[in-house]
């Protein structure tokens, strides 16, 4: 009977830790600025958006806590050294091989499109980086004023193509501020990052004006992670 027992507990233990390790095991993921193919006269205005959007796809996807993602800023050092940060688009090889040196299981790529109507449309695929096989890829459009609207459609769209956990609802104060002003005021969020390890005075001014100019239930988790930075600069 004392056999039996113990067998049975050791068996329970052995049982126990093996969850443990499979539980502790949550999936990485990271994501890459996205690439501009504006198709306006002034497509250099929206370049901010490359690290904007990724961005807000790390905010939107950090929604889910069962999952971990690498910082945008860690990618970026990475991309810098490997002489990678101003190539544009990245093929899946080179993907697989940024996302292991990252220590990420999956690797977002994208790029977003605004044409002279102001639509716009984001386009994001997913690769395993233990493959380098394309696993899941998505398309949003809409206007070019809903573009934090499009971010979060986004984000749960690659969630589950990824068959990760689901992620929770978003409030809908998020996304209720006015149509217009919408684009302007996350061009000024996005311009403040790139501007981050430029000029850091010059971010802290956009970060402000971002505070200052957003309706107060809008972008929630860009004010923020805005909020955040500031005080990382010293603002």
């Amino acid at each position: 009977m004392l056999r039996r027992y113990l067998v049975f507990t050791m068996l329970a233990g052995f049982t126990s830790a093996v969850m443990g390790q499979a539980s502790a095991k949550a999936p990485t993921i990271a994501v890459l600025d996205f690439n501009n193919s504006a198709l306006t006269s002034d497509a250099a205005r929206y370049e901010p958006f490359r690290a904007g959007i990724s961005d807000m796809l790390l905010t939107e996807l950090s929604r889910n806590s069962k999952i971990v993602l690498v910082e945008r800023a860690r990618v970026m050092k990475l991309l810098e050294e490997q002489d990678l940060a101003k190539s544009g688009r990245v093929d899946p090889a080179t993907a697989a091989r940024i996302g292991k040196m990252l220590g990420a299981q999956y690797l977002v790529t994208g790029g977003f499109v605004i044409d002279r109507k102001e639509r716009l449309r984001l386009d994001a695929r997913a690769i395993n980086v233990e493959t380098s096989e394309v696993v899941y890829v998505e398309t949003v459009s809409g206007g070019a004023d809903d573009l934090l609207d499009l971010t979060v459609k986004l984000a749960d769209a690659m969630n589950k193509g990824m068959r990760l956990p689901a992620l929770p609802g978003v409030k809908a104060t998020e996304t209720s501020a006015p149509q217009k002003g919408r684009l302007q005021s996350l061009l000024l969020y996005s311009t403040a990052l790139i501007e981050e390890g430029r000029n850091p005075g010059k971010a802290r001014d956009l970060y402000n004006q971002f505070l200052k100019t957003s309706p107060a239930d809008f972008a929630l988790a860009q004010r923020s992670r805005a909020s955040a930075r500031l005080r990382a600069l010293g603002g």
